[in-house]
């Protein structure tokens, strides 16, 4: 993953729940160097909280991802003939940062 662009990491999660995996193992993907040069704010909700497990990047041209993700079992019941969206997954997440990262420097590079 490539955090050149990336200036800020917030996070909020239960790390007792299924619901904080994504953003627990995005924490594992930064380098040790990577915590020095991006501010990184990791705030642990206490246990059972009914609050979402979120994930916010901030990356240098301003731009911001937010998401956020709900235990299965404080999920709203669907329905019938309703489907629930795909939910997001860190692969989702490691190539929005890349292809942003990717479109940054392009900018830069035409830019001169």
């Amino acid at each position: 993953m490539k955090t050149t662009y990336l200036t800020s990491l917030t996070t909020s999660f239960d790390p007792f729940t299924g619901a904080a995996k994504v953003p627990r193992l995005l924490l594992t993907f930064l380098s040790a160097d990577a915590f020095k040069a991006i501010n990184v704010k990791i705030t642990q909700l206490p246990r059972n909280s009914p609050q979402p497990a979120t994930l916010e990047l901030g990356f240098k041209d301003g731009k911001s991802l937010k998401y956020s993700w709900l235990d299965k079992s404080k999920m709203p019941k669907l329905e019938k003939g309703q489907k629930r969206e795909k939910p997001i997954t860190l692969g989702d997440i490691v190539g929005e940062v890349n292809r942003h990262a990717r479109l940054t420097q392009r900018k830069e590079e035409l830019a001169g």
